[in-house]
């Protein structure tokens, strides 16, 4: 059975580890840009060095002016001007009649247009999957209302509009299947997750709210996730926790921190997200006499079919791994929600399934439950229920084959 199918609790304790700051690998430091410059310096302090054998001081200069440009290669202006002062030096010496000058002249022409910011393309932190339940957003641009349903839509009809608590022009984050964050001002998923550690940071503290609703973690917790071992932990720690309070809103001021506050919460403030909606629906299912109304049966398929069977927070683990070389518990308590969150929706699926064979629609049953049965075959209730649906449409080789895919997933 793979871990994404084992229903087992995690047993999640206060972060007490090591776990350790790492360099984190979002943006290589030798670029191709910078290796090329790196090879001018080179040069360029070769021509200097035969300069100063040659008893000219002049050759010092570049010499220094090539060490400063390998020391500062991160610093886009500085590096320029080391360019602009080899192409001038280059222009001193052909005036002096020395035909060398050319080639300084043309190193710093080539090497300085090499410099120049306007080739650096910044790639998008983290790509996420998508899925049609809000279609990818480009920034700036207003999100279209979502369409409004029918009144005397059937509850027979199969849902195609997002869950009905998502109202126009509302923000609403996406975490299963994809991670996505969606406002008025359009998709701000990449300004959240173009910095590792404040994307790590965020998504693990809606993890936490979602694995325990009002859930607060210690700063000394969070300095075990990404400041373990620097000069000043907290320090660090202060200013990540700044960084996320200046992110776009509403998103930064999901994360609740008081300056004199050991405590670090989240709240997602009344914002729409998919496993708010799931949980929901499997709390109003569970509490239920055993019969569902039409209009409970039609939301459910509409969140089903919106969230889709795929994991809650996909790629979290890159994630991790890049902010603190996974050696938190941060994990742990992404994957006890993911756990939560297919058995959740394993029951909301059972629940509904059933209610669809009562009403002799076992197409849509077949169409709701097969792609939740293909990732939960441990799901036995999932499984017997997807049979009957193709027992009663007639394809009983296909749900021979669910019966007997079901036992071997239930022997792994």
């Amino acid at each position: 059975m793979s871990a994404l199918r084992n229903s087992a609790r995690f047993d999640i304790l206060p972060a007490t580890g090591k776990a350790g700051m790492q360099a984190t690998a979002a943006e290589r430091f030798w670029t191709t840009r910078r290796i090329v410059l790196g090879v001018g310096y080179g040069l360029v302090f070769l021509v200097g060095a035969g300069i100063l054998l040659a008893a000219d001081p002049t050759g010092l200069v570049l010499m220094a002016a090539a060490v400063a440009g390998v020391l500062f290669l991160h610093r886009t202006w500085l590096v320029v001007v080391v360019w602009v002062y080899v192409l001038l030096s280059g222009i001193v010496a052909v005036t002096a009649a020395d035909n060398t000058g050319f080639y300084e002249i043309v190193a710093g022409i080539a090497f300085g247009l090499v410099a120049l910011p306007i080739w650096k393309r910044r790639a998008p932190a983290y790509q996420w999957q998508q899925s049609a339940f809000i279609p990818p957003i480009a920034p700036g641009v207003t999100p279209s209302p979502a369409p409004a349903p029918m009144p005397d839509a059937q509850p027979a009809a199969a849902p195609t509009s997002a869950p009905a608590l998502q109202t126009p022009f509302a923000p609403a984050i996406r975490t299963i299947g994809r991670i996505q964050i969606v406002t008025e001002a359009g998709d701000l998923t990449s300004e959240l997750l173009r910095k590792p550690v404040l994307g790590f940071l965020w998504l693990y503290l809606l993890a936490r709210s979602a694995w325990k609703p009002g859930d607060r973690v210690t700063r000394a917790s969070l300095i075990d996730e990404v400041a373990h071992g620097v000069k000043d932990p907290r320090g660090r720690l202060r200013g990540y926790l700044n960084d996320l309070g200046d992110l776009p809103q509403p998103i930064g001021a999901m994360v609740k921190t008081k300056p004199n506050d050991e405590l670090i919460g989240f709240d997602l403030d009344g914002v729409d997200a998919d496993y708010v909606e799931l949980t929901t629906l499997a709390q109003q299912i569970r509490v239920g006499s055993g019969s569902i109304a039409d209009d409970l049966v039609a939301r459910a398929q509409a969140v089903l079919s919106a969230v889709g069977p795929d994991e809650f927070l996909p790629g979290f683990e890159d994630i991790e791994k890049r902010a603190t070389n996974g050696r938190g518990i941060a994990g742990q308590v992404v994957a006890e929600v993911r756990s939560r969150i297919d058995n959740q929706r394993a029951d909301v699926a059972v629940a509904v399934g059933e209610a669809l064979l009562d009403r002799g629609q076992a197409a849509q049953a077949v169409t709701l439950l097969e792609p939740i049965n293909n990732r939960s075959e441990d799901r036995d209730d999932v499984a017997r229920i997807l049979s009957t649906a193709f027992r009663e449409l007639g394809q009983h080789d296909r749900a021979a084959e669910v019966r007997r895919r079901n036992a071997v997933g239930q022997e792994s």
